[in-house]
């Protein structure tokens, strides 16, 4: 079928986050990135550009559309312009309980705006087995595209929701509060355990003041340099880092 002019126009607002919260949409760009959220995603349409009849066989089964070369770049954000894209439903996402921060490792994202940071978070945190991710008020759209190409499929394996990370820190008073800080003791030699709440900050300014008080266990990433070296670690680095100390202590 022959994507239609009011059907692309739709599309065509996913590239907000505003209309992609109000329509409950999301968009998965390009060959791998649909390949690999189309086991988690039932799509609502997948559209091809004129004349991959070889991408028009793999997704036969589903509502396939075809639009023109230059519709389907309006469609991409990015500057390659991909043979498909999968419009899939955002699913419901129901709050975290109590009970469920009573067990595991809970990664907290603090204002981490980027979208591509984002999503390469919730591909370390499949990768290194965390329970659950929050992302906290400030931070990117988890359903961005980057976002959504970055988790290479992460986005439909781990447990995530966006709420007030504030609000759950304080109603769980009882579990840790991990964040790295400058003034924090090397995570190599300090005692971690678990539950705990492990809070990452912003790219550029760290953890909100607010979050900053709440972080009762500060932790150190040290560098090993013994000479000049960079100033501080991507935000997506020091997750993979930090998740990974804790996981290892886990299975000594």
């Amino acid at each position: 079928m022959i994507l239609s002019k009011t059907k692309l126009n739709l599309y065509l607002r996913l590239n907000s986050r505003k209309q992609r919260e109000k329509l409950g949409l999301f968009i998965a760009e390009g060959l791998k990135c649909v390949a690999d959220t189309i086991r988690f995603f039932t799509p609502e349409a997948i559209i091809v550009m004129d004349g991959a009849t070889d991408v028009y066989e793999i997704y036969s089964d589903y509502p396939v559309y075809f639009v023109s070369e230059s519709e389907m770049k309006k469609l991409s954000q990015f500057q390659s312009i991909p043979d498909v894209i999968a419009i899939y439903r955002i699913p419901e996402s129901k709050p975290f309980s109590k009970k469920d921060f009573e067990s595991g490792l809970t990664l907290m994202l603090d204002g981490v705006q980027d979208p591509g940071n984002l999503g390469t978070i919730l591909r370390i945190a499949s990768w290194f087995g965390v329970a659950r991710v929050i992302i906290g008020t400030g931070s990117a759209d988890p359903f961005n595209p980057k976002a959504v190409q970055a988790s290479m499929g992460a986005i439909g394996m781990v447990d995530f929701t966006q709420e007030d990370l504030l609000s759950i820190i304080e109603q769980n008073p009882d579990i840790p509060v991990c964040g790295t800080l400058l003034n924090g003791t090397d995570i190599y030699t300090t005692p971690l355990q678990l539950p705990s709440f492990v809070v990452m900050g912003n790219e550029g300014n760290g953890l909100s003041e607010q979050l900053r008080q709440k972080v009762n266990q500060p932790l150190l990433i040290p560098s090993f340099a013994t000479g000049p070296h960079a100033e501080s670690l991507n935000v997506a680095a020091a997750t993979a880092i930090t998740v990974s100390e804790f996981m290892r202590r886990r299975h000594i």
